[in-house]
């Protein structure tokens, strides 16, 4: 991967983390609504593995060799 899609990874990533933690906290404030019942801790997840992953790639591709 080059640096703009690891970039790209870790912005979506980055969005993925934040928006899983906001549904989390409005499934708690509305147990009823249609958005408790999306799968918030598995987004939350997904998003947090793609900061993870683009953080490693981005520290191999800069590290001085």
């Amino acid at each position: 991967m080059e640096r703009e899609t690891t970039f790209m990874l870790l912005a979506a990533g980055a969005a993925l983390a934040v928006a899983g933690a906001l549904g989390g906290v409005a499934r708690t404030r509305a147990p009823l609504a249609w958005h408790a019942h999306l799968p918030w801790n598995g987004i939350a997840f997904a998003g947090a593995a793609g900061v993870l992953f683009a953080a490693i790639h981005l520290y191999t591709l800069f590290r001085p060799a």
